[in-house]
């Protein structure tokens, strides 16, 4: 499948699949940022993405910010088949959850990608006609 993207800027760097067997490809930002321990700061990726009709696009942490003791604060990003206009730059924010400063470097990779099918549903109220409940809400441990 082809993707259509745009940068903002020259100095972008592309988003790349690391491995022949990455099923996510890694996005940097833009920008150089110390953070304090617990800030929260809103980077720029410098990325238009076009997400294909039928898709979404999952923006999800990497493995290494858990040893960097970054995280994005939303837990994932949502990013829709329409949220692709001239404005609409792809953004991380992202939170030092360490108790020291983190240095962030310009293209540093802080988050991964991947595109999944979607399909819009119907939903249609009415009685569920089940008999047997799981127990509720933390029920499996």
């Amino acid at each position: 499948m082809q993707v259509s993207f745009q940068r903002t800027s020259p100095l972008v760097p592309l988003p790349l699949y690391q491995t022949a067997g990455s099923i996510a490809f890694d996005i940097a930002v833009l920008e150089e940022k110390t953070l304090e321990a617990s800030e929260i700061y809103l980077f720029s990726t410098g990325l238009i993405i076009q997400v294909p009709k039928g898709y979404g696009l999952i923006l999800a942490n990497r493995s290494s910010s858990a040893k960097k003791k970054l995280t994005l604060i939303n837990g994932i990003g949502i990013i829709d088949q329409d949220y692709c206009g001239p404005k609409d730059e792809l953004y991380l924010a992202v939170k030092n959850i360490g108790e020291t400063i983190y240095k962030v470097q310009v293209g540093e990779r802080l988050a991964q990608g991947f595109f999944i099918p979607i399909e819009r549903v119907e939903f249609i109220e009415k009685a569920i006609d089940v008999k047997n409940s799981r127990g509720g809400f933390g029920s499996t441990g």
